[in-house]
């Protein structure tokens, strides 16, 4: 039963939006103070310092719980204060560099059958290139849609009722020519005559 659910997390943990491509192949290793599992309502909840590894991927919190859909379907939810997850990019054919995704919230859930990562609760994703923070997003939610590369960030309520606002912060990028070891990116132009054809 143990190893079903582990294969059933590394599974669901296959973030190849944000992924390592060799991270697939290796090992994963759950670490725990206690895990439960229930064959019978398909779920499996390791609490206590939880730690999840596998290649550059980590994810830890103070809590991890899987269930499985009766559609078969995965979905995880890992929380904490906060709960954290990091992992290794594919470095870029030219100029490659040493780039990791980071988030952390109150709470992560990844939904296997709608390909989300939603992050609730003081949500913020960062993006680091040789081990500098070049951009960043914060807000109370963070919505990622793997299938379509897609996200959407929500501002929370303060306890005085006010609505709080999201940040972004992005860094600059190297102009062209310039060769600073950086992911090169697409260069927008200015944009001409618009036509009603």
């Amino acid at each position: 039963m143990k190893k079903l659910l582990i294969a059933a997390i590394a599974g669901a943990l296959a973030l190849d939006a944000w992924a390592l491509s060799t991270d697939r192949e290796q090992p994963i290793e759950v670490h725990a103070d206690q895990f439960n599992g229930d064959e019978v309502n398909q779920t499996a909840v390791y609490s206590g310092s939880v730690v999840v590894d596998q290649g550059s991927m980590r994810l830890n919190g103070a809590r991890l719980e899987l269930r499985i859909t009766p559609k078969g379907y995965r979905s995880i939810t890992l929380t904490g204060a906060p709960a954290r997850f990091r992992q290794q990019r594919d470095p870029a054919e030219k100029n490659p560099v040493d780039e990791w995704m980071h988030a952390q919230a109150a709470t992560i859930v990844y939904d296997e059958e709608h390909d989300t990562i939603t992050l609730t609760g003081a949500a913020r994703l960062s993006r680091t290139e040789n081990g500098k923070e070049m951009d960043t997003t914060e807000g109370e939610r963070i919505v990622y849609d793997m299938r379509y590369a897609r996200s959407v960030v929500e501002g929370g309520v303060s306890q005085q009722g006010q609505k709080q606002r999201v940040t972004t912060i992005i860094a600059p990028r190297p102009q062209s020519g310039e060769n600073s070891g950086q992911r090169s990116g697409t260069t927008l132009s200015p944009a001409g005559r618009l036509s009603n054809h």
